[in-house]
Parts: structure tokens; sequence; C-alpha cells
């Protein structure tokens, strides 16, 4: 399932990154330092065949992967960041198997699952991830864990299919006012990023250092096929589209879910005054995220960066925990 798809893969880059103009720089060049800018540029990546450890199951004609452990409802499901994938998620779906099934999938484009139609927005991947959930015969209540751009998946899930949906754990996850009200800065270096000559756009990723360590040369090569560069390009360049479809679900009422969202305590972008704007901002945007439930909680990573699960796995562990206990809690009450 790995080989197949990279001649329509290229010629998909072809087709449509040529098309694609700088409409939200300000807000792509801040998350770049979050994402994958600083990647050196490698000869092309030996194709790999390796067996997913979850399952291949069919969406619209596309395979998508998702793997499970555990057994025990509700079911959490783990959406990560812009060019992540399952892989990532391992450590915590280990720690929390025991307790409860826990499901990390690969959006498409990424890890094993197949390229998706593009664009590559909130509402197609939501819509994505409800019918591979639906396919795989994995029902709920859910429990969405979103990190960074994944956070868009949960939050429109919860809107979207609500009556599936029953707690949410933000991981410094993106806001949909995000791209009016992050600073302006480097557009011109956003421009040269999205838009530089596609045939030299393979990527060697650097892994975070506490990514999973028996993982990490699968990962690498996974993360450095062109169906991954053109998802992270084509995610990253929709942004904007993404974060209005996520607003056009809106109503003005809160989430009647239990919430927590995790933000990063460590400085992330520069020590700068562009950096020192960009914190203060990305603060104030994460404080309103606590507000989308009346029963939110918002905690203060200390010791986290962006990638709160790998710094801090067990202060997200807790998290998800904290959620599942108040879901258990409503469901045995409603049983009773």
């Amino acid at each position: 399932m790995i080989e197949h798809n990279v001649i329509e893969e290229r010629t998909i880059i072809q087709k449509s990154l040529a098309q694609k103009s700088l409409v939200w720089g300000p807000v792509i060049c801040g998350l770049l330092l979050l994402s994958f800018l600083a990647i050196p540029r490698v000869a092309w990546p030996d194709m790999v065949s390796f067996e997913p450890p979850g399952k291949l199951i069919e969406v619209n004609g596309r395979n998508m992967h998702i793997n499970c452990v555990g057994n025990k409802s509700p079911t959490i499901i783990l959406d990560s960041g812009t060019g992540g994938f399952s892989l990532e998620w391992k450590d915590i779906q280990h720690s929390l198997s025991q307790y409860v099934r826990v499901c990390a999938y690969d959006r498409a484009g990424y890890g094993w699952s197949d390229m998706g139609p593009l664009p590559r927005t909130t509402k197609r991947i939501a819509y994505e991830l409800h019918t591979l959930l639906q396919n795989a015969g994995i029902h709920g209540p859910f429990i969405i864990v979103g990190h960074s751009f994944g956070g868009y998946t949960a939050q429109y899930f919860a809107r979207n299919f609500d009556s599936e949906i029953a707690g949410i754990v933000l991981i410094d996850s993106s806001h949909d006012e995000q791209v009016y009200r992050l600073p302006e800065n480097g557009k011109d270096v956003v421009r040269r990023s999205l838009h530089q000559d596609r045939s030299n756009m393979v990527m060697k990723a650097v892994l975070h250092e506490h990514y999973p360590k028996d993982e990490a040369a699968v990962a690498k090569q996974l993360m450095a096929r062109w169906s991954a560069m053109l998802t992270w390009r084509e995610e990253m360049a929709n942004y904007a589209l993404s974060a209005r479809e996520l607003r056009d679900l809106h109503d003005g009422s809160t989430l009647e879910i239990p919430i927590v969202v995790l933000t990063h305590g460590k400085r992330v972008w520069p020590d700068t005054p562009y950096g020192d704007a960009m914190e203060e901002a990305w603060t104030e945007l994460q404080d309103e995220l606590s507000c989308l439930s009346d029963h939110s909680t918002h905690i203060i990573a200390e010791n986290s960066g962006h990638s709160i699960h790998l710094d801090e796995p067990k202060l997200v562990i807790d998290a998800i925990h904290d959620v599942l206990s108040s879901v258990e809690k409503e469901l045995d009450e409603q049983g009773g």
C-alpha cells in the first residue's frame, strides 16, 4: 500500500500546488515554527513497505489506517498535528489500553493512509474520520484528543457529530481565529517555503527527541513520502479555510461535554518582540478554547513545548483520565 500511489502523488502535486497563492502568510509563518520548515532537504527517500500495526479500512475508495488497542468503551481517538501520524501516540496508547479502547489513526496522506482528495481541510478530514470509524465498526461515544491542527478535527467533530462525542482533549490546539489574530511577520519566507520548486521538496523528518525510539526509523521514512509532504503543504495552505469551516458551525452555544485544554509552558517562538507577541496571542487564544464548554479545565504544561504529548505524556494521560472519569460518571448516572 506504500508504493502504488507515487506517480499519482507527483501528478497531484504538479496540478494542485501550482495553483496555490499565499493568502494567510502571518499565521502560516508562525505555525511553521511549530512544524517542518527547519527540516533539511535530502535525496529521494527509499520507498518503504512496512506492515501497518493496525487495519487498512476503505474510505470513499481509498484506504485509511487505524490502530486500536484495548476494548472498553468509550473509545479514545487520537489525532496528530500537521505532518504527524499514529506512531507518535504509541506510548500513550499503551498506557491507556488497559482501561479503555484507544485508536490512533493516520489522516489521509500520512503514515499508511492513501493520499486523500484535495483540498485538505478540517471539514473533509472530520467527515473522513467519521466514515473511517463507521466502516471499521467502531462506535461511540468518543473522546477525541487533538494536537495542534488535530484540535480542529476534535472541535469540528464535537459540533457536527455531537450525539457521538463524549469529551475532547485539546493539546496546544489551533484556534479558529488565529488566522486573524496572530501577529504579522515573514510573508516572503512563507511564500518561498510553500512555492519553491517542488522537485526539491523531499524532506527528511527530524523527529522530536521523545518520539518513541523503536518507531523512529519507520516514522522518518513514512514522513518523507511525497504524499506526506503534499498533505502537510495542503493542510498548511488551507489553514484559513479550515478555520472558517469550524467557525461556520458555531451557533454561540457552549459544548455540553467535558473538555481539557493543555497549553505549552515552555517558550516556543523566538526570544524577540515578534516571539513575545506570538506567545502572548497564543496564550490568549488557548484561554478562549477553555471557554468552549462549561465543563472545562485549562492546564499549563510547564515543562513542555508545542508537542506536549511527547514532552509530558503523563500529563496528557492524566487529562484523558479526567475526561474519561467525567464521561463514565455521566454514563453510570444515565444507566441508573
